[in-house]
């Protein structure tokens, strides 16, 4: 095996060499003297140890687990309960989205009276992943730093910005009420003098 299979990227199957040059390491496997790569990765050679290695370069796959924070888009709403595809898992982004169900119950500190003062349709939401035991995780939106992060008005799908304690839609001029994070995203209004 030459030096230049050193830092280059393999795939299962591909020959590294022979146990004569170098010992098989984690991530390889030896077959009958030959070596040859266990994994798609990155081959690393080690001359004081006289081993080959192949690091993979994609971690464990990413999925919702109890006490994962997660950002999601609100897909629909019913009157108890809200839809959630998760985009982001503990800051890594999904290549799929997961499908969560945000309960009113878990919504808020407080008594809300229907899932709409919470949240709407294409809402972006931080949660907490609270129970995964069924097939769809249970989030929670209630607690410091959960909730709405970026809103959008249901009349006319313009952004939802800030006025004091009031959402209001930056086109239409709209008064809606959601459940905020406390670092919504929605811009502030000037305060007119």
């Amino acid at each position: 095996m030459s030096k230049k299979i050193d830092g280059q990227f393999v795939v299962p199957g591909e020959r590294l060499g022979v146990v004569e040059e170098f010992d098989a390491g984690t991530g390889t496997v030896d077959v009958n003297g030959t070596v040859y790569a266990a994994q798609t990765g990155k081959a690393t050679l080690d001359p004081t140890r006289r081993k080959v290695m192949v690091k993979t370069l994609a971690g464990p796959p990413v999925v919702p687990e109890e006490g994962s924070a997660i950002i999601g888009m609100v897909e629909k709403i019913q009157e108890k309960m809200a839809i959630v595809n998760i985009i982001m898992i503990d800051n890594h982004k999904v290549e799929r989205p997961f499908t969560g169900l945000l309960h009113i119950s878990n919504s808020s500190p407080r008594y809300e009276r229907a899932m709409g003062e919470v949240c709407k349709p294409v809402d972006l939401i931080r949660a907490k992943v609270i129970d995964v035991s069924a097939r769809i995780p249970k989030l929670t939106t209630s607690g410091r730093g959960l909730g709405v992060i970026k809103a959008y008005c249901s009349n006319c799908g313009g952004e939802l910005v800030l006025s004091g304690n009031i959402l209001r839609c930056s086109q239409c001029r709209n008064v809606e009420r959601r459940r905020l994070a406390d670092d919504f995203l929605g811009n502030t209004e000037p305060e007119k003098a």
